[in-house]
């Protein structure tokens, strides 16, 4: 919801504010360094003090300074408003899943993140259509549904146990801190889950950015078309998703990824050689499917995987490579798409998804089979 509430919005607001486009798309990108920078401090405050009142600060955060383009009309202002957001994001980013990790167990926590993974890509098809709505009347009126927040946040407060595994005594900060590294340095899975993340996240921007000119030579193609292209994926995603309780119960997590891997080779050459939109549509669903198994599977793995003293800090690192992966993930390939053609660049996903898929063989092969 944070970029694409207000995404069919940007050229008004750019105009108005008397922005170039180039600055006009920070308003939809800023938040997500933040994002990036914050979560490890919410990480360490959540292992201190649990996740419910951070969920609560940051979707009041979110609320405040998501509806302040209500009002705003100065550009600088509005980044300034951006980068609070994205501070209330990395609070309930974290917070949720540190949340259902403390919550649940078993069978029924896959279940629920994968619940959790299914609603945040129906929200990326459902979000951009009513801010398309919202838009009609002012650049300014889809600020307004972040006003949600509020709400969320009173409730919960209301109804949300607050099941804290987290620190309850004093302790020093720097020797949890080094405990923390030694933790990441001895368990060999936050190697796989946190580049997981990293790659699925600079795939996901691939296709945002690179799709709609990859289509370009297949005739006259309507920016409604191209929605409906990029929803392809993102309902893919929910689906596979939504099903993840199921998908869990008869795969490992390393079979999970090494099919995702395999998936994502096939849609990567489906694209690189696509000729009609049908073809880039039937990637688009390939890719789409294997995000929406990834993204469940990397956080529960990771929350399973370390003590729950330091969850809070070792699944906020997972905002920190995910974040960090979308806005790197244009500024690495588009020189690639510049120089060698569109084409190029899903070559180069498939033979990275490849060879992913063969380290993952053979660095589970060994000492981390006692971590699965």
């Amino acid at each position: 919801m944070a970029g694409a509430i207000i995404s069919p919005v940007l050229n008004p607001m750019g105009e108005e504010l008397g922005v170039d486009p180039a600055l006009t798309r920070l308003i939809i990108t800023t938040h997500g360094i933040f994002i990036a920078l914050c979560s490890p401090l919410i990480g360490i405050i959540i292992d201190r003090i649990g996740a419910k009142k951070p969920l609560i600060f940051g979707l009041i955060i979110y609320g405040f300074s998501g509806s302040a383009g209500l009002i705003i009309t100065s550009y600088w202002l509005l980044i300034v408003s951006r980068i609070i957001i994205g501070v209330g994001i990395s609070a309930i980013f974290t917070s949720i899943t540190v949340l259902i990790l403390n919550l649940y167990e078993g069978q029924q926590r896959n279940s629920v993140m994968g619940w959790r993974a299914s609603s945040n890509n129906f929200g990326g098809i459902l979000w951009p259509l009513l801010g398309g709505y919202l838009g009609t009347f002012s650049w300014h009126t889809p600020f307004a549904a972040y006003l949600v927040g509020i709400p969320l946040g009173i409730l919960v407060f209301l109804t949300v146990p607050d099941k804290h595994k987290g620190v309850t005594e004093s302790t020093d900060a720097v020797n949890h801190k080094e405990s923390a590294w030694r933790i990441f340095k001895s368990i060999r899975i936050l190697y796989i889950t946190y580049g997981l993340t990293f790659f699925t996240h600079i795939l996901l921007y691939a296709n945002v950015v690179f799709v709609p000119q990859l289509v370009e030579p297949f005739g006259t193609i309507s920016p409604f078309h191209i929605g409906i292209l990029l929803s392809t994926m993102g309902l893919a995603a929910a689906v596979s998703s939504l099903m993840y309780g199921k998908i869990k119960a008869g795969l490992s997590y390393k079979t999970i990824v090494i099919i995702v891997l395999l998936i994502w080779v096939a849609g990567s050459i489906i694209i690189s050689q696509a000729s009609s939109t049908m073809m880039v549509g039937l990637a688009m669903a390939l890719y789409g499917f294997g995000m929406g198994a990834i993204m469940p599977t990397t956080v529960v793995w990771t929350g399973e995987s370390v003590p729950a003293l330091f969850r809070g800090r070792l699944t906020s690192y997972l905002a920190t490579f995910g974040y960090v992966g979308q806005f790197l993930s244009p500024v690495i390939l588009s020189p690639i798409a510049s120089l060698f053609g569109l084409s190029t660049v899903f070559i180069i996903i498939a033979g990275i998804s490849t060879l992913l898929f063969i380290g993952l063989l053979f660095f589970l092969r060994e000492k981390v089979k006692a971590e699965l």
